[in-house]
């Protein structure tokens, strides 16, 4: 009978000692899977800064090509298939 209650007390703990190190294992892997989450949250975070910066660039640039062809910049010479601007003063006339 003492054999029999030694037994199962040996059972008992060898149960206990495999349900907790398997436990204590899913418990390691479920904060690497927690850090690794909040290293891809913080990837997608920076991904986002970056696309938002390069939908701003491209509007940007966008409005200074459609604005920009409309008004010429000042102190350019005229390009080659335009003509000068006449003279319209006595001062500018040679």
């Amino acid at each position: 009978m003492v054999a029999t209650v030694l037994m199962l007390l040996l059972i008992a703990y060898l149960a206990r000692w495999v349900v907790s190190a398997n436990t204590g294992g899913d418990r390691q892997l479920e904060a690497q899977h927690t850090a690794e989450l909040a290293r891809l949250r913080d990837e997608v975070d920076q991904l986002t800064a970056q696309v938002v910066r390069l939908q701003d660039e491209q509007s940007f640039t966008t409005r200074l090509l459609t604005e920009g062809g409309a008004r010429p910049a000042a102190g350019l010479p005229p390009a080659a298939d335009e003509a000068p601007p006449t003279p319209t003063t006595t001062t500018e006339m040679p």
